[in-house]
């Protein structure tokens, strides 16, 4: 899980002093590795003692592992493609808009796969692949991710239950029980319907499976399994279109794993496949 990542995904959640020592680092992060933990924080304009708080609240055991760990972060993002830096302006034409929002996306993509371990994405693929029925929690732009994956789950025979109505969402959830599983989908792990349905669910002995922005949050903590997204939007926040982007990434990559592992899935997306073109034969 890269350094960087987990700085800019923490980045609004922190004070305003953590935020100078958090935007220091993102923009001179080659130059840690001349710094001892005070060169940093005189440089900074801090204490010490803030410095190394700074590590731990990363979930570092002190500056010198967090040190290690942004130099080679640094160095794989040297090894990424360019991000043209900036928000979208007004005044900018389609080629630059274009460009812009490709960069973001792409940055988006990148850190969000950074702060998912492999083991964590197995062990959700796995959770999933094992589970009886599965139950999606989600509301607005979050809902649509839901359904996007809960259709691609039913093309491998899944038992899905997926409804926009937050009030069914909790009355399917007191219908659960062990051996079932809820994916619950929240950017910012704070919506209270997603939190109950989740919490209705686990009460009844079903695991929860959580997909939020990168965080401590209500939702990751009575979570049994953990996914977390980064999308640092602004004037594309109305609109939750890089976390989209992130959400669907994640989906789309439990997808394939949970694929790769089911050997009636070839078999399924070929009967799928049959059944629509009886429609096409048609036109």
């Amino acid at each position: 899980m890269g350094s960087l990542a987990k700085i800019r995904a923490m980045r609004d959640a922190m004070s305003n002093h953590e935020r100078r020592i958090a935007d220091f680092l993102l923009e001179n992060g080659e130059a840690v590795r001349s710094h001892s933990s005070k060169s940093l924080a005189d440089n900074i304009g801090v204490s010490q003692s803030s410095v190394v708080k700074f590590s731990q609240k990363l979930g570092y055991k002190g500056y010198s592992d967090f040190k290690l760990s942004l130099t080679e972060s640094v160095a794989r993002s040297a090894m990424l493609p360019k991000i043209i830096h900036g928000d979208i302006a007004s005044d900018d034409d389609v080629t630059t808009v274009a460009q812009k929002l490709i960069s973001r996306k792409t940055l988006a993509l990148n850190e969000t796969l950074l702060v998912n371990s492999e083991d964590t994405l197995l062990r959700a693929a796995n959770a999933i692949q094992g589970a009886g029925r599965i139950l999606f929690a989600g509301v607005g732009a979050s809902s649509l991710v839901a359904k996007d994956f809960a259709f691609k789950l039913m093309k491998l025979g899944k038992s899905v239950l997926v409804e926009s109505d937050t009030h069914v969402q909790v009355a399917n959830a007191a219908t659960l029980g062990t051996g079932d599983l809820i994916f619950a989908i929240s950017e910012s792990g704070l919506t209270q319907e997603v939190i109950r349905v989740a919490e209705t669910g686990a009460a009844e002995g079903a695991e929860v499976l959580s997909l939020t922005r990168y965080s401590r949050n209500p939702l990751a903590e009575i979570s049994t399994l953990s996914l977390f997204c980064v999308a640092n939007e602004s004037e594309a926040r109305s609109s939750s279109i890089l976390a989209r982007t992130a959400q669907l990434m994640i989906t789309d990559l439990l997808f394939i794993l949970i694929s790769q592992r089911d050997g009636k899935a070839k078999d399924m997306f070929e009967r799928s496949r049959s059944a629509v073109d009886v429609f096409r034969r048609r036109d």
